[in-house]
């Protein structure tokens, strides 16, 4: 008999991206779609096999969107929206940022 795997669905869709800011190419080029996902299953296989922000180098960035709106001004869907940033000092950038990410992450997802 083969075991059945039932994954646990979130209310929506969701898009990670990954922007390097390379500056010999345009903004949309170095913006990047990881993957998306829409279980909770699939979130955490994403979550345990991408870098964790501390370990991003300079200028490096993760965006998360709900699937269908793109990181950028020029989509409808977010032309009013806005950017999180977080100021830590390098102790906390080592000790709290991925614990941070993490979290953020999980109150975006859960809704």
């Amino acid at each position: 008999s083969s075991e059945q795997y039932i994954k646990h669905p979130l209310q929506n869709r969701w898009a990670l991206w990954y922007f390097k800011n390379d500056k010999s190419k345009s903004w949309t080029e170095n913006l990047r779609l990881i993957s998306k996902f829409d279980t909770v299953e699939d979130f955490w296989a994403l979550y345990n096999h991408i870098q964790q922000p501390s370990k991003l180098g300079f200028g490096c960035d993760y965006c998360l969107f709900k699937d269908g709106i793109k990181p950028m001004w020029e989509d409808d869907r977010n032309k009013l929206g806005g950017r999180w940033l977080m100021t830590l000092n390098k102790q906390q950038r080592h000790n709290d940022l991925d614990r941070f990410w993490m979290e953020t992450l999980l109150c975006l997802i859960g809704e």
